[in-house]
């Protein structure tokens, strides 16, 4: 279960701040609400695009150095289909 609560936080985050914006906008009426949920979920997704940036795979170890050496964040996930 917290493996999943991390693995998808972010589209947690998400849905809470577009939750949070309907009902913001709901006392408004009108077109507001959905105006407030799309500026909302285009925002989230902007930052995470600039926060994800890059590449999402590299193929060797040289590659995964030459990241880590740019001096910005890198996240090294390893996974097994096994």
């Amino acid at each position: 279960m917290l493996y999943r609560l991390n693995k998808y936080s972010y589209v947690i985050t998400a849905a809470l701040a577009m939750a949070g914006a309907w009902a913001a906008g709901a006392r408004l009426g009108g077109l507001v609400p959905t105006l407030a949920v799309a500026g909302v979920g285009l925002g989230m997704a902007a930052v995470q695009r600039k926060l994800r940036g890059g590449q999402s795979s590299v193929g060797n170890w040289e590659q995964i150095l030459q990241a880590i050496g740019h001096g910005t964040p890198t996240l090294l996930f390893i996974y097994s289909d096994t």
